[in-house]
């Protein structure tokens, strides 16, 4: 990825210089015009660029006034954007945190001047945040792991029973989301004792990823599925089938994220199938539910245990960068929501990315950002 020539950056006078031209949306009217506040920990590819953009743009679609900040990956940038936008009176704040721990903090602080957090994408571990936003890394491998029994079944001889040998690209050791992808694969693959599983370590990243699929590969090269923690970690394994003879189209292949890449290789039959998180979503429905408990209070927001889909709240604006990037409702829907860290969990869904849909102009990887 190119380095992000655009930036959401603004503290001190750049808060106030912003204010003045902050762009609210002529389609809608609300009570109030709120103002929003958005922290993210980094933009550093267009994934995390459309994270961010779409807070913006749904704000103006709907008539909210905005503010939104980048910590650059730094926590303790993170705590004093967040303790800026605090004190100048910002009406709700959504943190995207850099640190789930040290972040805690501006809860705190927001608590005292009864302003509501919620997080996206990146929780904070404090039971005061009103809601966290995001899909679960644990059901997107439970998702990919059925779909890969599904084909082990059908397709591997003997037709009928799940046996194979399926590598597995995993993320680092220790790492949350790394263990969340995989525990949720081995979640139901481990049901099949007639399955045996390689596991490679590729650090979310292509280059090691090639390395150790290919030493793997080397010792077990009749594999009959590839599943996948990451797209990079999969476009690396795939580079390695590739050099040692072994046909990727052959076989089965899944991943978590539908990167440009991922993509590429849906197209020419590489890879099978991908699931993803719906970025263009998360800071909408924060922002979206953020208004309702501003106007309602507790009452306005799910309760645990319920199911949220696209017909319960309606996420909309207009056409930004040429397409709708709203437009697939189920790339979150249905919703559940659950708790973590002693606060509400708004678990959203991951949607499929296959031949029919891989070119679908909402998909973020598809999207042409300006600047990258």
């Amino acid at each position: 990825m190119r380095k992000v020539k655009i930036r959401f950056i603004v503290t001190g006078m750049l808060i106030a210089a912003l204010l003045l031209v902050t762009s609210i949306g002529a389609s809608a009217n609300p009570a109030k015009q709120y103002l929003f506040g958005l922290d993210t920990k980094i933009v550093s590819n267009t994934w995390e660029w459309l994270f961010a953009k779409s807070f913006q743009w749904y704000c103006e679609d709907n008539g909210y006034k905005w503010i939104s900040n980048e910590a650059h990956g730094d926590p303790a940038t993170q705590l004093t954007q967040a303790r800026q936008m605090i004190a100048m009176g910002v009406d709700g704040l959504i943190i995207c945190a850099q640190d789930s721990d040290a972040a805690a903090p501006i809860v705190d602080w927001a608590t005292e001047r009864n302003i509501p957090v919620f997080t996206t994408d990146a929780d904070i571990n404090h039971p005061g945040v009103k809601m966290y936003i995001g899909y679960s890394g644990y059901l997107a491998g439970q998702k990919l792991g059925e779909k890969l029994v599904e084909y082990l079944k059908n397709e591997v001889e003997p037709i009928g029973e799940v046996k194979g040998l399926v590598l597995e690209m995993r993320g680092p050791l220790g790492g949350a989301s790394a263990i969340d992808r995989s525990e949720g694969f081995h979640s139901v693959i481990d049901k099949y004792p007639g399955v045996k599983v390689i596991q490679a370590l590729g650090e979310f990243q292509e280059t090691p990823a090639k390395e150790s699929a290919e030493s793997l590969l080397r010792r077990n090269p009749n594999i009959d599925a590839l599943y996948s923690g990451n797209g990079p970690m999969c476009c690396g394994a795939i580079e390695a089938m590739k050099d040692l003879g072994i046909d990727p189209t052959k076989i089965f292949v899944a991943t978590i994220d539908a990167t440009p890449g991922v993509l590429n290789r849906i197209r020419t039959g590489e890879i099978d199938i991908a699931v993803d998180q719906p970025c263009p979503f998360y800071n909408p429905i924060a922002v979206y539910y953020m208004a309702k408990y501003l106007e309602e209070g507790e009452s306005a927001l799910p309760k645990e245990g319920e199911i949220v889909t696209a017909e319960d709240i309606n996420i909309s604006g207009r056409k930004h960068l040429g397409t709708d990037i709203w437009a697939a409702k189920t790339a979150w829907s249905p919703a559940r929501v659950t708790k973590r860290e002693g606060h509400l969990w708004f678990q959203t869904n991951a949607i499929e990315v296959t031949k029919k849909n891989c070119d679908a102009g909402y998909l973020w990887a598809n999207i042409e950002v300006p600047g990258w």
